[in-house]
């Protein structure tokens, strides 16, 4: 069957385009923009003295920007539309982090010498690894925070629904970031306890959401390192975690949680499932984002996944699909171990 030239060049062409329209989101994103007009339509004049942007040059951003309705145009007035407002920090369903967060957006530009290399193109950019930029700029670190929960709103929060939790007994969320998925977990186990482990710079982060969620008196903030055993518990979590590290580090992560696990212990992993075929899916972008940033991280097959689990004492036990594109991995301590 023969292909058409133009629409073939014509598809080409958009994905220029809709690099461009990214790094557009991106940048107004961090001006702030759309908090700006949150309460309403401005002059572009009026937005770029509020921003500290140049009039002009705000002005054709943002001329590009609403034909893909962002904001709207009437005369020399900028308005927000219901999608742009996904862009505000306070929206619901926002996604303001995701494009405000030092990035994916930021390090793509290095990716011809990461095909080379092999090498992440993250700590090339940022003169230093990826998780020592955060920890250096907390302003930064603070927009991860928030880019991950909303990252988890997306894709972890919609397996909870759809597994069976424990009625009592504790539950460690492990480089559980600010507590999104702890907190959903401990709605649905009322009668559970839950760790939540992570850095101390993330944990101090952490309590207010819990204390809103009123899970506070039932969650203990463990400030912990993933290479180190955590405390004991019956269930622990590993959300988005393994994905960004390469398979020794990941096997030295479940190592660590082994020699806290007794053989009534479980362990629930959250990925996203690398097909073993050329079935389209989310993890295969997921996959070469990973690339980028960390060296030696990546996606995985559930195969990859089990022989990890094989070798450091852990025996898969089930996999869970979610409405979205996660899966939940069950695994247990085997009985060699």
């Amino acid at each position: 069957m023969a292909g058409d030239p133009a629409a073939d060049r014509q598809a080409l062409a958009e994905v220029i385009n809709v690099g461009l329209l990214w790094h557009c989101l991106c940048a107004i994103t961090r001006l702030e923009v759309p908090e700006r007009l949150a309460a309403g339509p401005l002059p572009v004049a009026d937005l770029a003295a509020a921003v500290s942007a140049h009039p002009d040059a705000l002005r054709r951003v943002l001329r590009l920007v609403a034909d893909h309705h962002i904001v709207t145009f009437e005369q020399d007035r900028v308005g927000l539309t219901d999608r742009g407002r996904l862009l505000c920090r306070d929206h619901p369903s926002s996604l303001s982090a995701a494009f405000a967060t030092v990035g994916t957006a930021d390090v793509v530009h290095g990716l011809t010498d990461t095909l080379r290399s092999g090498r992440a193109a993250a700590p090339r950019v940022l003169g230093m690894p990826y998780w020592a930029y955060l920890a250096a700029h907390p302003d930064q670190q603070a927009l991860f925070d928030r880019s991950m929960q909303q990252r988890a709103q997306v894709l972890s929060l919609a397996c909870v629904p759809v597994l069976d939790w424990p009625a009592s007994g504790t539950i460690a969320d492990i480089a559980g970031g600010i507590g999104t998925l702890l907190v959903a977990v401990l709605q649905a186990a009322p009668g559970a306890h839950g760790i939540l482990v992570d850095q101390p710079h993330v944990l101090e982060h952490a309590k207010p959401g819990l204390e809103r969620q009123g899970v506070a008196d039932r969650c203990t903030l463990y400030p912990g390192d993933l290479f180190v055993p955590p405390p004991p518990a019956e269930l622990y979590l590993l959300a988005s975690v393994l994905h960004d590290w390469d398979d020794h580090l990941a096997a030295r992560i479940l190592t660590a949680l082994g020699r806290s696990a007794t053989n009534d212990t479980r362990l629930r992993i959250f990925e996203l499932l690398l097909p073993d075929d050329a079935t389209p899916h989310r993890a295969k972008m997921s996959d070469v984002l990973m690339l980028l940033m960390f060296d030696g991280a990546r996606e995985r097959t559930l195969g990859q996944y089990r022989a990890l689990l094989e070798g450091t004492g852990w025996q898969l036990e089930q996999v869970v699909p979610s409405p979205g594109p996660m899966s939940v991995i069950q695994a247990r301590r085997s009985a060699t171990s």
